[in-house]
């Protein structure tokens, strides 16, 4: 009986010891969430063409059909595709019969020249007459126009850049 009683005050004594060492815990309750600055810094030229509403994908991407619907009027062009992330255009090209098979450096300098006239936070213009890049472009350009983000098509559009020179100006 004494040994009964002696196990039942040790169990008793542990817990009261384990209650009154987790009641002494500070308790952990999440306090006012700061959202921590993400050191990504807009820059003017990322300000530049926004409209209230809309993101900036979506607004390249009405940009890019303008241009496009530009640049086909030229008489050397049939149809063009565009499509800007930041401060870059890639532009693919279907060529007029009576324009040869060739896309000239005055062609692209023409092209080059009209959308940095119109969108002056573009820095370089890619301007390509290959049909398989053209291709490229415009699934790029069609899914980018169907609401999905541009940032989504960075390695396409890295690896049409390598095919691609810069034509600067």
């Amino acid at each position: 009986m004494n040994r009964k009683i002696s196990v039942v005050v040790l169990i008793m004594l542990i817990l009261v010891t384990i209650l009154s060492l987790s009641a002494c815990n500070v308790q952990r309750r999440p306090g006012d969430v700061q959202q921590t600055p993400n050191n990504v810094r807009q820059t003017p030229s990322d300000q530049q063409l926004t409209t209230p509403g809309v993101n900036r994908s979506e607004e390249d991407a009405m940009t890019a059909r303008n241009l496009a619907d530009r640049i086909s009027t030229m008489k050397e062009v049939s149809s063009a595709t565009v499509v800007i992330s930041g401060n870059k255009a890639w532009v693919g090209v279907d060529l007029r019969a009576n324009a040869g098979s060739e896309l000239t450096k005055e062609v692209k300098d023409n092209i080059t020249q009209m959308i940095k006239t119109k969108v002056p936070s573009i820095t370089t213009v890619y301007v390509t007459a290959d049909a398989d890049t053209v291709t490229r472009l415009r699934n790029v350009a069609r899914d980018v126009m169907a609401g999905k983000p541009i940032s989504g098509f960075a390695d396409e559009l890295n690896n049409i850049t390598n095919r691609i020179m810069p034509s600067a100006r």
